[in-house]
């Protein structure tokens, strides 16, 4: 059953579906406004087939959406653009999971991890990659790291340890340069004896 009913300020569609044969839907409360351009276009048909909310920026403050479930992407869930000068997000735990033909074998002893938490907002302020080693495979960076503020690797500070041992690489090369001459002179000396006659 179908009927339109007008209660007060509201008016009541029952049915169930509701259709319009219209390119745009347009919600316009002049009281909200802040600007004077003439259209609301909430939601329009577009011209590509599909379906295109806030056509055109008419809504100068944005769309917000409260309680989002699911968003999946275009082209049979292949492919989703976000265009943003900022990316924020409200939350600790950032995951990427490609599922189970990305996982790789799982070894017996392992447990089987529900997660696959790519970066983490940690307990002491940090930014973690690979919370909990959830990505068994580890971590692969390609193309080259910058680290101005240094790096410290087991504990231990990689610039004061490159120092060092380039510092003890110096000694060892002043030794064997040492070792090499003190080398030579026996040699020298060797021969000096093995030419002299035999009494």
């Amino acid at each position: 059953m179908t009927d339109i009913r007008f209660e007060g300020d509201f008016i009541h569609l029952e049915g169930l579906v509701v259709r319009a044969t219209a390119n745009d839907l347009m919600l316009d409360a002049s009281a909200r406004r802040t600007t004077g351009t003439p259209f609301r276009r909430a939601l329009v048909h577009d011209f590509d087939d599909g379906l295109t909310l806030n056509w055109d920026h008419d809504y100068p403050g944005g769309v917000s959406i409260n309680g989002c479930k699911q968003i999946l992407g275009f082209n049979n869930r292949d492919w989703l653009i976000v265009r943003s000068r900022i990316h924020q997000q409200f939350g600790t735990d950032f995951m990427l999971d490609g599922g189970a033909e990305r996982r790789g074998r799982v070894i017996s002893r392992l447990r089987r991890n529900p997660f696959r938490r790519a970066l983490v907002h940690g307990f002491g302020d940090q930014l973690v990659v690979n919370w909990d080693h959830d990505y068994t495979g580890g971590v692969v960076v390609n193309g080259r790291v910058t680290m101005p503020d240094g790096v410290v690797v087991a504990g231990q500070d990689v610039a004061a340890t490159l120092t060092s041992l380039t510092s003890r690489v110096t000694e060892l090369s002043t030794e064997l340069t040492a070792t090499t001459a003190a080398i030579a002179d026996l040699t020298t000396r060797l021969a000096a004896l093995e030419t002299e006659p035999t009494p």
